[in-house]
């Protein structure tokens, strides 16, 4: 765990911060608390502070304002709320506008809460080396641009520079991407954190779920090769813009190069569009034929596009959503994979208050 960067924990309830402070004391990060949303900000400005949590109902300065505060004072902080069950669906409308990491509900299972906190270090890092990478690359390409070298020699470093950060690559590419495309702030990631979840409930290796977590990054890298006026349109494409947008997938492919390395990350771009019914593209490959890793990432990323659509403006969006992946299994997705996706989700929201939105999902 990265030592230089610390956990700050706020909430009004000093038996709360005790207690995760005692969960939570041996996990390698250094741990602040504080009883108010103005001690967390204070804290916040004289230590290094790489994730926060905060609870959702604070008196004088509750948790969406704390978290606001948070967001500019220190921008790159990830950021968690805490909530019970009564104050659930109010903290999951907070996630969704201020894009939040996720939300632990109180009381919460031990095991989960620190998989969840340690995700939330792992994204600080890759944001912080990503800015840190980016920097580098800037700084680096401003001194070869005033150096007098040959075009192979320039095409050495450029190379050299680049396999050094590999990984820090895949995330550069992958926000740009998202930033060129009309996706929610956030997507990639998200679907990186619950592809990983969804990979380990379908009973895949760590390695092998890491890999998959990592490579869903970069799903839809291929939108940068499309111009912005079909990537923006908003009215029905033509024949020939349709055909030009799903060559994204193509491009995609192209992208991630032809080393062994990155074969997950190129099934993964090139077929997440294809159908469980062979209805889908580029291939219009058929059940199994589509590789794993695309029919998982395909199951992730249209849960998380319909949650952050609007679509199901004025509901439960988790709910609409998981019905709506319901429909569309063995048409668009594997039955297996949406069985255990829809198992995964439902599980997770089992601390909720039983609603009757719920009880419909799980009865269908």
């Amino acid at each position: 765990m990265d030592n230089q960067s610390g956990l700050l924990i706020v909430d009004d309830e000093k038996n709360i911060l005790a207690s995760l402070n005692r969960v939570l004391q041996n996990e390698g990060y250094p741990i602040f608390t504080a009883t108010s949303g103005k001690e967390g900000l204070e804290i916040l400005t004289h230590e290094n502070i790489g994730v926060v949590a905060s609870d959702l109902m604070m008196p004088e300065m509750d948790g969406v304002k704390f978290l606001e505060k948070v967001s500019e004072i220190k921008p790159d902080t990830v950021q968690i709320l805490l909530t019970g069950n009564a104050s659930l669906d109010i903290a999951i409308e907070v996630i969704n506008r201020l894009g939040l990491f996720c939300f632990i509900v109180k009381p919460w299972k031990t095991e989960m809460l620190k998989s969840d906190i340690s995700r939330a270090f792992d994204r600080y890092r890759l944001v912080s080396e990503n800015k840190r990478l980016y920097r580098l690359t800037v700084e680096q390409n401003t001194q070869l641009a005033d150096l007098n070298q040959t075009l192979e020699e320039r095409v050495k470093i450029r190379t050299h520079l680049l396999e050094e950060a590999v990984d820090e690559t895949i995330f550069i590419m992958a926000r740009i991407a998202e930033k060129k495309d009309n996706q929610a702030e956030g997507h990639i990631y998200r679907v990186s954190t619950i592809a990983f979840d969804l990979c380990k409930e379908l009973g895949l290796s760590d390695e092998e779920a890491q890999k998959i977590s990592l490579f869903s990054l970069v799903h839809d890298i291929g939108k940068a090769a499309v111009s912005d006026a079909i990537l923006k349109k908003t009215d029905p494409l033509t024949d020939k813009e349709r055909k030009k947008f799903q060559s994204h997938t193509l491009a995609g492919e192209e992208m991630m190069g032809v080393k062994p390395f990155y074969q997950i990350a190129r099934q993964i771009a090139r077929s997440h569009h294809e159908h469980w019914d062979g209805s889908g593209y580029p291939d219009q490959l058929r059940g199994k034929d589509i590789p794993l890793a695309a029919r998982i990432v395909a199951v992730v990323h249209e849960f998380d596009a319909l949650i952050h659509s609007g679509a199901t403006k004025g509901k439960p969006a988790v709910f609409e959503a998981i019905k709506e992946i319901r429909l569309l299994s063995g048409i668009k997705f594997d039955p297996k994979i949406v069985e255990t996706f829809i198992r995964m989700q439902i599980a997770r929201l089992s601390q909720q208050k039983p609603s009757d939105d719920r009880k419909a999902v799980a009865a269908q």
